[in-house]
């Protein structure tokens, strides 16, 4: 965990540039397939698809700078809510919660998740007409599933308890409202490989312990979800999901193992998450590895075969400032095509400065201070991805 918010922005600022060299053992497309992404995007549809409010929103967490005096988790919530989705992506973990969103809240010290769920900033951002949140939800006994023997378990275990009692929770709370609740992990290849290595070969006997170690983990975290909903799911409207997420899919086609192909086969879980950013290169790129994870992937019923959602999408526009709405029509014509179940935008207010931009550890205030991860900017206007976004809600909603 510490590991993680040391090296956030850095990861971030990585992932969306680098992607992995030498893919032309990519798999050629289904014939037809390529003319299905180019009819699938936005821009050529006549009628977006039914419910894209609730399955197409944002990430927030950790921006850079605040637009109001309200407590900065409820301010993103309802910015979000105003500019017209009905998704949500939050950071759920107690340990750094503070850290998370530091604008405007004191937050009460929290041993687990249950009480994170009750502090009053998380019950406002839960109360507003969101059909869709996902919570990014890990604590520290989460880390110690590489070292978790198969003959001591106990660890695991406190993973399986804390998602169950927060599940339950969730289902006992709000069960006569429409919302799904997605409970995930944050970019799972990295805790396979124990670091941010772009070529991560170990020895064989050594993967294939810290794969089945990990599938161990997600299998308890998934079991914790399964148990409350056997428990507390009749007759709610709302439900919880827990998903797996992966974050280097493509590195496969280079010989470098993946979580795709070395973890997920090995367990079954509600739904695969995909942080994308190694697929951006084109709509037909961010395809293959989407039909990757699919082939890969052992989801259960509740979304069906083959589920895959992107947990993580975005582009930094102060670094790449041309055609961004014409890379969100492909991407998002490509996730159309392939009926992903959520998309997620990285994210409301921006994340990552500039070198040298941030400074005083006050808000940052100049938009070009930033790198450009946000739909809306540091002045309160809307970024050329939030204009795309917004348009696609109004239309969705009309």
């Amino acid at each position: 965990m510490d590991l993680d918010r040391r090296r956030f922005l850095q990861t971030v600022a990585i992932a969306a540039t680098a992607r992995p060299p030498d893919l032309d053992g990519l798999p050629e497309l289904a014939p037809g397939l390529r003319a299905r992404l180019d009819a699938c995007r936005p821009s050529r549809l006549e009628k977006l698809p039914a419910g894209f409010r609730d399955r197409v929103g944002a990430s927030h967490v950790k921006g850079l700078y605040h637009l109001t005096d309200r407590p900065f988790l409820v301010e993103g919530a309802e910015r979000l809510i105003a500019l017209g989705t009905r998704l949500g992506k939050f950071w759920f973990s107690p340990g750094i919660i503070a850290e998370s969103y530091p604008w405007n809240s004191r937050w009460p010290a929290c041993g687990d998740y249950v009480e994170l769920a009750r502090s009053d900033d998380f019950r406002a951002a839960f109360d507003l007409p969101f059909r869709t949140i996902i919570l990014e939800a890990l604590m520290p006994h989460d880390e110690a599933w590489r070292s978790v023997d198969p003959a001591a378990p106990e660890r695991l275990e406190e993973s399986e308890r804390a998602i169950h009692d927060l599940t339950a929770h969730l289902y006992r709370t709000y069960r006569d409202r429409d919302l799904t609740f997605i409970l995930q992990n944050w970019e799972g290849d990295w805790r396979l490989r124990g670091g941010y290595s772009e070529d991560f070969r170990p020895p064989p006997a050594e993967l294939e312990t810290l794969a089945s170690r990990m599938a161990r983990w997600l299998a308890a975290r998934q079991r914790g979800v399964e148990r409350a909903r056997a428990a507390f799911a009749a007759g709610a409207r709302c439900r919880v999901a827990h998903a797996a997420e992966v974050n280097r899919v493509l590195d496969a086609f280079r010989g470098v193992p993946t979580v795709v192909r070395d973890v997920l086969p090995r367990v079954t879980v509600d739904l695969a998450s995909y942080s994308s950013y190694d697929a951006l290169g084109s709509p037909e790129e961010l395809a293959r590895a989407i039909l990757e994870i699919r082939r890969c992937a052992r989801t259960g019923p509740m979304f069906g075969p083959g589920a895959v959602m992107l947990g993580e999408i975005g582009v930094p526009e102060n670094d790449r400032p041309d055609r961004v709405a014409e890379h969100w029509d492909g991407w998002l014509g490509a996730t159309i095509a392939l009926d992903v179940t959520h998309v997620v935008q990285w994210e409301l207010y921006c994340n990552e400065p500039k070198p040298g931009a941030a400074a005083g550890g006050g808000p940052l205030k100049a938009v070009d201070g930033c790198r450009g991860f946000f739909l809306v900017r540091p002045d309160g206007e809307l970024s050329a991805t939030g204009r795309v976004f917004a348009d696609l809600w109004r239309r969705a909603g009309a």
